[in-house]
């Protein structure tokens, strides 16, 4: 019957026929943590649907119109949806196992031959396909979204493999939507995250098999900070939110990046200057990448 939580880059599709998202691992009670990013108008490029989330980054995000929760443990406000609105869920792994027993399209066949080129022992159970493929209204100038699940296959994966070709445009529309330097953008960018395949853009995207436990502490707003330090990190840099340990002046932060494009610096990364918001935690001290308030960044130092 297949799992019946929701996990990071599954996609819904509400009552209204509209797409959702899902973001984070955490099961809240009665409702998901999710994003709207089509809604069907029957005159958009994705078979009749349009994008609602058209540019990346959470101040973009914001400005969608979809019901926004604010979690007091947290100290942030979520998008959401209610899980009495939900109509179906689609999930990455099981889209997966379809296109490789009977590819629909172009798109899925370059979905095959991408896997078969890899050259990184994958088992089919550990691979996932989301974006406008798993949705089921991609066309043939859609993005190929593949998913990693579990801690060990995300790091084989970004260890092994090498990419294929830069995605250049890449570069340029971060360093747009994200108001940030391309020097900056360049440090940050891997091919073996984002790139083109034979001219389709792709992408891969880490994702922990296991649900999250919800609200396990209570987070204080305090200031914008900015720290230069130590970065030690591990597999939770690869999922989203992406987390490290950053040492600076006496000090221990726990980094939190709800911007993905930064997960590769913070896994990478042996220092780094991060800026962000400032948290309490209970007895730990977190910095957020992607408050709402001042956005925030990760600059890898070499």
């Amino acid at each position: 019957m297949g799992r019946d939580y929701f996990l990071d880059k599954d996609i819904i599709k509400d009552k209204n026929d509209n797409l959702y998202v899902v973001i984070t691992n955490y099961n809240p009670p009665g409702y998901v943590f999710a994003y709207l990013k089509y809604v069907y108008t029957g005159e958009g490029l994705w078979k009749g649907y349009e994008r609602v989330f058209k540019k990346n980054g959470v101040k973009n995000l914001i400005k969608i119109k979809q019901n926004f929760e604010y979690e007091p443990c947290y100290g942030s406000t979520f998008p959401v949806l209610k899980i009495s609105e939900i109509k179906n869920h689609f999930k990455p792994e099981d889209k997966i196992k379809e296109i490789i027993h009977k590819p629909a399209n172009k798109l899925e066949e370059t979905v095959i031959n991408m896997l078969a080129e890899m050259e990184v022992n994958l088992p089919l159970d550990k691979i996932g396909v989301t974006g406008s493929l798993l949705a089921g209204i991609s066309h043939e100038n859609s993005d190929v979204d593949l998913v990693i699940y579990g801690k060990k296959y995300a790091e084989d994966f970004v260890n092994t493999f090498q990419g294929f070709e830069e995605d250049k445009d890449w570069i340029i529309e971060t360093s747009e939507n994200y108001s940030l330097p391309i020097e900056l953008v360049k440090t940050i960018y891997s091919k073996k995250t984002r790139g083109k395949y034979k001219g389709v853009k792709y992408s891969f995207l880490f994702v922990d098999d296991h649900p999250w436990k919800y609200n396990e502490k209570v987070c204080i707003e305090v200031n914008p900070i900015k720290a230069i330090g130590e970065n030690v990190s591990d597999y939770r840099a690869l999922f989203y939110p992406s987390i490290s340990t950053l040492y600076s002046q006496g000090k221990t932060f726990n980094i939190v990046s709800y911007e993905g494009i930064y997960s590769l610096a913070l896994y990478y990364s042996k220092k780094i200057e991060a800026f962000g918001m400032l948290m309490k935690c209970e007895d730990e001290l977190e910095i957020v990448i992607g408050d709402k308030k001042i956005g925030g960044y990760i600059r890898p130092i070499m």
